[in-house]
């Protein structure tokens, strides 16, 4: 009788121990993260002055897994030297690297589709495409930091330029911080 109770106690306690592990693993991962931070978004064209903006940025992220997370990202920006030249949009990506889910070091590759308007005193223009993206940052237990650059096709800024010489580049960055639950 003895054997069975300490047998049963000990069944008992080993459940109860694996249970507490495996919540506190779940615990751990928190698929998603809700951020504010800093964006920019800088188009160089050769013979022509840069266009850099600057501002904020709102975003959410899913992770599925600690290898695979999309986000959604709207941001709101104005241009460096003409402050009556606005530029807001989405992202819309998808990621794979490692960290995405658990708390700690993260670093990830993907890409996806960016949509802006920008405006000025009446004049409004949109862009779209696609975009290349990766970033770096740290899981904490409820936040997290992160810097992301995207390097962005440049199809409609060609067009705006109307130049079929000039070589375009449109490049992205965000330093977001993120609750993470």
């Amino acid at each position: 009788m003895n054997k069975t109770l300490l047998n049963l106690a000990l069944l008992a306690a080993s459940v109860f121990v694996s249970s507490t592990a495996f919540a506190n693993t779940e615990q751990d991962n928190k698929h998603w993260q809700v951020g504010v931070g800093s964006y920019a978004v800088v188009v160089e064209a050769d013979d022509y002055p840069d266009d850099d903006f600057t501002g904020f940025n709102l975003s959410s992220t899913y992770a599925f897994t600690d290898n695979v997370a999309i986000r959604g990202q709207y941001y709101s920006l104005e241009h460096d030297d003409e402050s009556d030249l606005e530029l807001s949009g989405v992202d819309i990506l998808a990621f794979y690297g490692t960290g995405l889910l658990s708390k700690g070091f993260k670093a990830y590759v993907g890409g996806g589709f960016y949509r802006e308007t920008m405006e000025m005193a009446g004049f409004d223009e949109d862009f779209s495409g696609a975009q290349i993206n990766g970033g770096i940052g740290y899981n904490w237990d409820a936040v997290s930091l992160e810097l992301s650059i995207g390097i962005r096709s440049t199809g409609d800024y060609e067009d705006l330029i109307d130049d079929s010489d000039t070589d375009v580049t449109a490049v992205s960055s965000a330093l977001t911080v993120s609750y993470r639950f």
